[in-house]
């Protein structure tokens, strides 16, 4: 999941407006008992024949961490493409170009005065390579304007820069809302409430950077945030996905990164640091996986609509992206695999997609809804599976009120795996958003954290951190939503646009 682009925003004037009609409309209206029957179905062939845990294991253990443009990621999408084909359904990869892969080296630093310590450290996704071990002043760089920063020219020869202090992680901060994903924060800003170096806004971020390379930094570090030596991942390249840094950054675990911040208040400190990694020579094509059950009504009629399942493929590389987001993917395929297994036969064509570079920026979806932008008005709904192992609560409306009575409707089946009901939360940092963008009804799960928020993007994202029962039931989820949804004689309301 890309924190970066995370928003939830509970909308309560809405959620009293919509409460009551829809369970006006749920006693008025049940389900066909077809469907029923069918959901029923769905339900016990999952909890009786699930390949989940089995899929997810290979994923993990035997493909591994998958960064996008990385040979584990391409053969992570091919192995998706087998499995739904092994499954019976159609299946393919849609390629598209991303302008470079990167391939993460060895990374190490230590502080050298005043007294020798190890850091705990990795290299932040695209970023380049140190010129060798370098040796520098630990100096941090605390700068809202090039006028401010003008105090620090001619000190940051070689300097290991801190941008921002720690992020507070002791106590605890309070718990969060359910399937709100914390953010992490834009390159230079501070965590938490930390102040922000760039407070003149992204530019002077930007600017930042290239103030700090033309000044001769060797390398920006920043706290991982996270406790008991795990380290955070994301990229820090401000010039765009996918694009080299300006200047080497590394995360540090947050222990470390408070240790630099008390010697720093003591006095002078200096550290070493070396980081080696690679680029491609040039762009490099990767792949979203497709697959699809497809509908049965007449030329013409609903089968040529669609709605959506999705999940990303993708993960960031410092565990295997067991929970970010191979759950999320083995969730689709695992509702793929039980819908073709019971032969039903949806109305409208039920799509699975796999998607490539969310971690980047919604890259993935981004291109499958620009490829196919002709199609987005003959797409029902999309529903995304992304916030980790936890059970489904609930489904976000994202200001698609007028979708609340039937989607009510369609999920009341599930109420007795353990989902909660329809809400009117928004909810973002993943691939509906993408969806959402086109017009399209486009709703992401909300989710049980579970160590959800202790392991994102960690070393310790993984197998050993997925719970089936909370996996099968978001394959429910899944399945009974699609297929109910694309056995409807109309497609779900769009919301008015502006």
């Amino acid at each position: 999941m890309n924190r970066r682009l995370v928003l939830l925003i509970p909308l309560l004037l809405p959620a009293l407006a919509l409460a009551p009609l829809a369970r006006a409309q749920q006693r008025s209206q049940q389900l066909p008992r077809d469907l029923q029957d069918a959901d029923n179905r769905i339900m016990a062939e999952i909890r009786a024949n699930a390949r989940i845990m089995e899929n997810l294991e290979y994923l993990s253990d035997m493909i591994g961490p998958r960064l996008t443009g990385s040979p584990q990621m391409a053969r992570a999408s091919e192995w998706t493409r087998q499995k739904f084909a092994e499954y019976g359904l159609s299946a393919r990869l849609e390629p598209f170009e991303i302008a470079r892969a990167w391939t993460r080296g060895e990374a190490s630093a230590r502080i050298l005065e005043p007294a020798p310590h190890r850091l705990t450290l990795a290299a932040a996704g695209w970023s380049p390579g140190t010129s060798g071990k370098v040796r520098g002043p630990v100096l941090h760089v605390e700068a809202n304007t090039e006028e401010e920063f003008a105090r620090y020219r001619g000190r940051l020869k070689n300097a290991i820069v801190l941008v921002a202090p720690p992020t507070p992680v002791d106590p605890p901060s309070p718990p969060r809302l359910e399937g709100y994903p914390t953010p992490l924060p834009p390159e230079g800003q501070a965590p938490r409430g930390g102040r922000r170096p760039g407070g003149a806004g992204f530019g002077f971020r930007q600017r930042l950077t290239e103030l700090l390379k033309a000044e001769g930094a060797a390398c920006v570090f920043h706290d991982s945030g996270l406790t008991h030596g795990l380290l955070n991942m994301t990229s820090r390249s401000a010039a765009g996905p996918f694009t080299p840094g300006v200047l080497p950054a590394a995360f540090v675990t947050h222990e470390s990164y408070a240790l630099l911040w008390r010697l720093l208040k003591r006095g002078p400190v200096t550290a070493e640091v070396e980081l080696t990694n690679r680029f491609s020579d040039g762009p490099v094509t990767v792949h979203n996986t497709v697959a699809e059950l497809p509908g049965t009504a007449p030329s013409g009629d609903p089968a040529e609509e669609a709605v959506i399942l999705g999940a990303h493929l993708d993960s960031w590389d410092l565990g295997t992206g067991t929970t970010d987001n191979g759950t999320g993917s083995m969730v689709v395929l695992e509702a793929a695999r039980a819908l073709q297994a019971l032969g039903l036969k949806p109305r409208r064509t039920i799509r699975f997609l796999l998607f490539n570079g969310e971690e980047q920026g919604l890259v993935g979806s981004r291109e499958y809804v620009k490829r196919h932008q002709a199609e987005m008005a003959k797409v029902s709904g999309v529903l995304v599976h992304d916030y980790g192992t936890g059970k489904v609560n609930y489904i976000g409306l994202q200001g698609n009120y007028e979708c609340g009575p039937v989607m009510e409707l369609l999920t009341a089946p599930l109420r007795r795996v353990g989902f909660e009901g329809i809400r009117t939360n928004r909810l973002g940092g993943t691939d509906h958003l993408s969806f959402a963008a086109a017009g399209v009804p486009a709703f992401a799960c909300g989710q049980e954290r579970a160590e959800y928020d202790r392991t994102h993007h960690s070393q310790s994202d993984t197998f050993d951190k997925a719970w089936k029962d909370d996996l099968l039931q978001g394959a429910m989820v899944l399945a009974v939503w699609a297929y109910n949804l694309a056995s409807q004689p109309e497609m779900l309301p769009r919301k008015p646009q502006p």
